[in-house]
C-alpha cells in the first residue's frame, strides 16, 4: 500500500466522523424543536367550596371557604384529624404561583396549634377585617421557601383558623378579609 492511499483513508475517516456528528446533532435539534410539550398545569383545581359545604354538614361546624381572587385556584380540600382534633384544610395557589394553606380546628387544643406552628414564632398582632390576627413568621427562613414561611392565626369560640404559606402579606390579607366576612 502506498502512503497516499493510507493518508486518504485516514482523512475520509475523520471526515465521516464529522459528518455523522453533524447528522446526529441535526436529529437531536429536530427532536428538541419538533416534539410538542405540554406546559399546562397538571394540578386540577378543586371545587373547595362544595367540599366545604359537605364538610360543614358532616361535622356540624362551619368549614371556612373564603372567596379567592380570579387567577387563584384550590389544589386540595379535605377534613383532617390531627392529634385527635377534627379540622378542615384547604390549599390555594395564587396567580403568581405562591402557596397559601388554611387549617381550621373546630375544637382546638394547644397541642394542635403547637404542632401546626412548630416552625414559627409569634411576633405581634394585626387587625384585618375587624378581626385580631396573630402574626407568626418562620423561625428559620429557607431557600426555596417552606410551606409555612409566614402564618396568621385567629381564634374564635372553640375554633381557630391559621392561614400560612409563601405568598406576600397582601395575599394573606385578601384571604383574612374574606374569612372575616364569613365570620360576621
Amino acid at each position: 500500500m502506498s502512503d497516499k492511499a493510507a493518508e486518504r483513508r485516514a482523512k475520509a475517516t475523520v471526515r465521516n466522523l464529522i459528518y455523522s456528528m453533524l447528522v446526529t446533532l441535526g436529529i437531536v435539534l429536530l427532536l428538541i424543536l419538533g416534539v410538542p410539550r405540554d406546559d399546562s398545569n397538571r394540578i386540577q383545581p378543586i371545587a373547595y367550596q362544595d367540599i366545604a359545604v359537605s364538610a360543614s354538614n358532616a361535622e356540624g361546624y362551619q368549614a371556612l371557604a373564603p372567596e379567592i381572587p380570579e387567577g387563584w385556584y384550590s389544589s386540595a380540600a379535605r377534613l383532617d384529624n390531627t392529634l385527635g382534633v377534627r379540622g378542615w384544610y384547604v390549599g390555594f395557589v395564587t396567580d403568581d404561583n405562591q402557596f397559601i394553606g388554611l387549617s381550621q380546628a373546630f375544637q382546638t387544643n394547644p397541642s394542635w396549634e403547637a404542632e401546626l406552628l412548630k416552625t414559627n414564632l409569634q411576633d405581634g398582632e394585626i387587625e384585618i377585617g375587624g378581626l385580631a390576627w396573630e402574626v407568626w413568621p418562620t423561625r428559620s427562613p429557607s431557600n426555596p421557601p417552606g410551606t409555612k414561611e409566614f402564618a396568621l392565626k385567629h381564634s374564635f369560640g372553640e375554633s381557630v383558623v391559621v392561614i400560612y404559606g409563601t405568598a406576600p402579606l397582601a395575599d394573606f390579607e385578601l384571604v383574612a378579609q374574606s374569612i372575616a366576612e364569613l365570620l360576621e
